[in-house]
C-alpha cells in the first residue's frame, strides 16, 4: 500500500479512537449520595446537574491582605455573595457566622464576597458587626461575574476537593441541625 493511504487510515483511526474513547469515558460525578442530594434539595439548595469545579479567583480581604480560592483548598467552603445594602443578605449573616464559629476554620470556611463595594465601605460596615468569618471585597465585580451572580444573596457549597455541590439563591438558615450534620459529614469524609 501507498504511504499516503497508510497515513490517511492511521489518521482516521486516531480520530475515531479519540472520539469513541471520549464518548465512553466515565463522566465525573458530583460527589453526593442520594440522601445528601435529598437533604440539600429539602433545604432549597440546588444540586448542579453536572460536575463543576469551582473557579479560582484572587481578591482583597477586608483586612487588606490578598487571598485566593486556592488558599482554602482542602476545606469545605461556603462561598457567599452579598452586599451591605442587601437586607436578605444581612439576615443570613449571623447564621453563617454561627456555622463558622461552630465548625471552622480548620476544616470549614465561610467566605463572604462583598460585591460592588469598596474595601473601606465594607470595613466600616464590619466594624459595627462582630462576624468572625473572612470577608473578601469585589469592588469591580470580577469574582461576581466569574460566578455568574445576578441576584443576592447567593451561596455556593464547595466540597474540599473543589467541586461545587450546591447553590442557594436567597437567605437560608445555615445553622439548622440537618445542615450542620451535613457539613460535619463532608468535613469528616475529607479528613478520613
Amino acid at each position: 500500500m501507498n504511504l499516503k493511504i497508510l497515513s490517511y487510515f492511521f489518521f482516521v483511526g486516531v480520530v475515531l479512537l479519540t472520539t469513541f474513547s471520549s464518548l465512553f469515558a466515565e463522566e465525573k460525578k458530583i460527589p453526593l449520595n442520594a440522601s445528601e442530594r435529598k437533604l440539600l434539595e429539602q433545604s432549597r439548595i440546588e444540586v448542579p446537574s453536572h460536575y463543576i469545579e469551582a473557579h479560582d479567583f484572587e481578591g482583597e480581604m477586608a483586612s487588606g491582605k490578598k487571598a485566593s480560592l486556592a488558599d482554602f483548598s482542602g476545606k469545605f467552603l461556603i462561598l457567599n455573595f452579598w452586599a451591605t445594602w442587601c437586607s436578605p443578605c444581612l439576615k443570613e449573616m449571623p447564621d453563617l457566622d454561627q456555622v463558622y464559629q461552630s465548625l471552622g476554620p480548620e476544616d470549614l470556611i465561610v467566605l463572604a464576597v462583598s460585591m460592588g463595594e469598596s474595601r473601606e465601605r465594607v470595613r466600616k460596615f464590619l466594624k459595627k458587626r462582630n462576624y468572625s468569618f473572612p470577608v473578601m471585597t469585589d469592588p469591580e465585580m470580577e469574582i461576581t461575574r466569574l460566578y455568574g451572580v445576578r441576584n443576592i444573596p447567593i451561596t455556593y457549597l464547595v466540597d474540599p476537593s473543589g467541586v461545587i455541590i450546591g447553590r442557594a439563591l436567597g437567605p437560608r438558615e445555615w445553622s439548622e441541625p440537618k445542615l450542620l450534620k451535613f457539613f460535619r459529614s463532608r468535613m469528616n469524609r475529607q479528613a478520613g
